[in-house]
């Protein structure tokens, strides 16, 4: 369940810019809605011109460049320093292969992720120093190993450090440090991520940017678009300019890792969800020099071998998350405490610390809360977390911080290392941190407009299509489909996809939702239904026709937000916290009869809150009401019962004696805990 926020456009400005500037309709709503009305700025955005600002705009630019050049002349020996995710291989293989390409004694140093972790550190300092390194060049890490460049710069290296993260205080004393989130940098573009920076300073290398772009564009729009940094600006043109050249790549390695992961055309979408995941799973579970190979072979027998690695280890990657994930919903079942937490923080000594991450998303998306998964890796254990918009969890995070040993990260993500024995503790003072929230922020999903369906055309499609790429800051435009009746359940595939075949007025369309059996569907034919969907078009024997991609599905006239406070109040209650709203929760008879009763004559095994809620149809009968209900007649035997935040499993137990509703211990407690809060209001 998901809270939609509905963008929508100001007809006044839609009409203005179909009028101004002779645009179709669709290409208007959703330049207003992105707030491009500018001439100057839609041409920009629509450009296909690949010139990129100056790179010595960028603060210390020229000095990093004179430090590499001077580097290169002299025969010193260079260590490109990267970091052990897609971004981080991507720019190192762009510093590497350009400095190689200028004849520098370069070599490559990524740490290992379980074993060093993020950055510079002092071992690997201290390594590079005994190879005969003078000069550390970092790629998206470095601004701050404040200690591990004074280490450097004790044992006569310099450092070059370029780096998109954001800075602290205090910068570190390297020769130069080239990070555009600088307080005292200018430059007119800031949000690069590792790789994109790498390529700028390939261009300031240079001198200019044709050749540096043509070479390594490709690299480096994997890398923009893994990072999830705005595909805006600069950004989209890397990109834009990158992807002209991935379909018919000379490098043998991305070649066939395009092969593997079986993709017709490369865009943005397949960058982000079949390209990245395979080169972060080599840092993840494998070696980097794997995923690093994929853009620096030649050899087209060890890119097939590499590519092939890679996807074998994507698979793996996947089938430990799906392990993890499964593993995290059995134990909350098991300990529903955890569930009822604003922020749910689980952990296992049993868990992949490469992998937590992405679990940490799944489990987000299921519960509709902010999670906290934790790997126990002897003493020093490592978390990561992921967040709703509108809570920042690095702020939680920060707030908690006497508990940890390091952490970092932004407002939806964050990560962090922390002692054993502080786990519990840290759950418990992050949920104090976020009890003081009147109403946490829900879980929600954007939507640029609504459609009306019998306005629906395959040449909409084309014109989305003119807002490519897609990614963080500029996504797929994502549309309403309102009031759609739902005429027919089509089960296909031997039944794991369903094709739904809805209606309003003369609209007839067909909609795919994928990985969900019958039983798991929880509307009705006959149910009247919004679908959140983009669109696609479909190529069958020569016709071409609109495919609609499902991302959320919610039934019409139920207001989602009012439901999803409810659960929150029902959580407040099981985690011990009584309000005066307890007062209108004790189920009377008459509710305990409606709910058994609609559960007897649907027969069904899965629901969803708000359907439920809706069929049953009952004034009285929140969801928090609804929740008690199905507890007290799961505890009294008459249904086996199970919750995922708003998606519950129910079947009908066959009892022959009469059950009392009201001799439940829960009820019981119930009863006398809206007796307690009356004594003190």
């Amino acid at each position: 369940m998901k809270k939609w926020i509905i963008s929508g456009a100001d007809k006044d400005v839609v009409n203005m810019l179909i009028e101004k500037y002779d645009l179709p309709t669709l290409t208007a709503v959703l330049l207003a809605i992105r707030g491009m009305t500018d001439r100057e700025d839609i041409e920009k955005f629509f450009s296909q011109e690949f010139e990129l600002s100056d790179p010595f705009l960028i603060k210390d630019m020229d000095k990093a460049v004179e430090r590499i050049k001077r580097a290169v002349t002299t025969g010193e020996k260079i260590c490109v320093y990267g970091d052990y995710d897609c971004d981080g291989i991507t720019a190192t293989s762009i510093m590497y292969l350009y400095l190689e390409s200028s004849f520098a004694d370069v070599m490559y140093y990524i740490p290992d992720r379980n074993e060093e972790g993020y950055g510079m550190n002092m071992g690997a300092v201290k390594k590079l120093k005994d190879e005969g390194v003078q000069l550390i060049v970092t790629v998206d890490n470095g601004i701050s190993a404040i200690k591990e460049i004074d280490y450097a710069n004790s044992l006569g290296m310099d450092v070059v450090v370029t780096d998109h993260h954001k800075t602290q205080d205090i910068l570190p004393k390297a020769v130069a440090v080239v990070d555009p989130h600088r307080a005292d940098d200018t430059c007119p573009y800031s949000d690069f991520c590792g790789a994109g920076l790498a390529l700028k300073l390939a261009m300031a290398m240079e001198g200019e940017q044709f050749s540096v772009m043509e070479n390594y564009g490709e690299i480096a729009a994997i890398g923009t678009v893994a990072d999830l940094v705005p595909l805006t600006g600069e950004n989209r043109t890397i990109v834009k300019a990158g992807l002209s050249g991935i379909d018919n790549t000379e490098r043998a390695g991305l070649s066939s890792l395009i092969e593997v992961s079986g993709i017709d055309t490369v865009n943005a979408g397949n960058i982000g969800f079949r390209i990245a995941p395979r080169i972060n799973a080599a840092g993840r579970l494998g070696t980097t020099d794997d995923a690093l190979c994929i853009f620096m072979t030649e050899d087209f027998d060890e890119a097939q071998k590499k590519a092939k690695i890679l996807n074998d280890l994507n698979s793996e990657r996947q089938s430990i998350e799906l392990d993890i994930f499964n593993e995290i919903c059995d134990y909350i079942r098991i300990n529903p405490e955890y569930s009822y937490d604003r922020v749910i923080v689980v952990s296992s000594e049993k868990w992949n610390a490469g992998v937590i991450g992405i679990v940490s998303s799944r489990v987000t998306e299921l519960f509709g809360k902010p999670s906290v998964i934790i790997s126990e890796s002897g003493d020093i254990c490592k978390g990561s977390g992921r967040s709703v918009s509108g809570f920042s969890i690095v702020d939680a995070v920060f707030a908690c911080s006497e508990y940890l040993e390091k952490y970092g990260g932004h407002p939806m993500a964050m990560g962090f290392s922390i002692k054993k024995e502080n786990i519990e503790p840290f759950r418990k003072a992050i949920n104090a941190y976020a009890n003081q929230i009147d109403k946490m922020p829900l879980l929600s999903m954007k939507i640029d407009c609504k459609l009306n369906p019998e306005k629906i055309f395959p040449e909409m499609v084309r014109e989305i299509q003119k807002f490519e790429p897609f990614g963080y800051g500029n996504p797929k435009p994502v549309f309403a489909l309102c009031d759609m009746r739902l005429d027919r359940i089509i089960p296909l595939k031997e039944g794991k996809h369903l094709k739904l075949a809805v209606s309003r007025n003369n609209a007839r369309l067909n909609i795919m939702k994928f990985s969900t059996t019958v039983d798991e569907f929880p509307y009705s034919e006959g149910d009247i239904l919004d679908f959140a969907v983009c669109l696609e078009t479909n190529l069958y024997q020569g016709v071409e026709s609109i495919s609609f991609n499902v991302r959320d599905i919610k039934l019409s006239g139920v207001a989602n937000e009012r439901i999803m406070y409810s659960l929150q109040e029902y959580d407040k209650y099981k985690s011990g916290i009584l309000t005066e709203k307890l007062a209108k929760i004790l189920p009377t008879r008459e509710n305990f009869a409606v709910v058994y009763k609609y559960i007897l004559s649907t027969k069904r095994k899965y629901y969803f809150i708000d359907s439920m809620l809706y069929k049953i149809h009952n004034a009285e009968i929140n969801a928090f009401k609804l929740l008690m209900i199905l507890e007290i007649l799961n505890e009294r035997g008459l249904i086996d019962y199970e919750r995922n935040f708003d998606r519950l499993k129910i079947s009908v137990v066959d009892i022959k004696v009469k059950v009392n509703l009201q001799a439940s211990p829960i009820y019981i407690k119930l009863k006398e805990d809206i007796s307690h809060v009356g004594e003190h209001t």
